[in-house]
């Protein structure tokens, strides 16, 4: 058990210094989407929910600067030949003297590059119960292949947080982040998937822990390598 006391903490928001910069990731997402016609369509992804465990992968990535807390939860996996594009996270805002969780979950979303008119398949293990899902992230070509995870060291008896954001690597070279939280660093880079790409997802998640109890909902994530 793991009681808190009331943090302060500062809440820091940086601007793009032109509009120009500021409408950039807009459009590589807004590109990158519109090859997708299920999604553009208003049509959601489809929930593997476990269906394709029996999809084979060669290699795991991980990062070695995960949160201490809570358990790995349950795999889940891309359709055969389908691998991971774009990728959307689950976070809480800061609450500032409350008990912040920040990511709470990620979501990644398959693509079957032989065929870019079917079905869009999303993929997510255990998540916080804290928090809303991001708008989706797209790689502007290829598919995710490596990862840094963004994460706040244990406090002690201050508020714990654990993961607050991640950082994708493309096939193409292109990092893409979501929108996480605040407080934490980005540690070193995962391996790569060496051939396709990723396309399973395991976290590791403190479950709910209680009123008055400390929580920091997502502390670790692998992903799966798949050719």
């Amino acid at each position: 058990m793991r009681y808190k006391m009331q943090s302060i903490k500062t809440y820091c928001l940086t601007l793009p210094n032109t509009v120009a910069e500021k409408m950039k990731p807009v459009a590589i997402v807004f590109l990158a989407a519109l090859a997708y016609s299920p999604l553009v369509s208003g049509e959601p992804a489809v929930k593997a929910n476990g269906i394709f465990l029996n999809r084979q992968h060669y290699s795991s990535i991980s990062v070695a600067n995960g949160g201490p807390w809570g358990t790995w939860t349950w795999i889940d996996m891309c359709p055969e030949h389908f691998y991971a594009m774009g990728f959307s996270i689950k976070v809480e805002e800061y609450g500032g003297a409350d008990d912040d969780t920040a990511l709470n979950g990620i979501r990644l979303y398959c693509i079957n590059p032989n065929n870019t008119d079917s079905t869009v398949y999303s993929i997510e293990s255990d998540s916080g119960k804290f928090g809303q899902w991001s708008i989706i992230t797209w790689c502007p070509r290829g598919f995710l292949v490596s990862f840094q995870l963004k994460v706040e060291t244990p406090q002690g008896i201050i508020d714990d947080t654990a993961a607050n954001g991640i950082k994708f690597r493309c096939t193409s070279g292109a990092i893409i982040e979501g929108v996480g939280s605040t407080f934490g660093d980005y540690g070193g880079w995962s391996n790569t998937c060496i051939r396709g790409g990723i396309c399973g997802i395991q976290t590791k998640l403190e479950s709910y822990q209680g009123a008055f109890v400390d929580d920091t909902a997502l502390n670790d994530v692998r992903f799966f390598c798949c050719d």
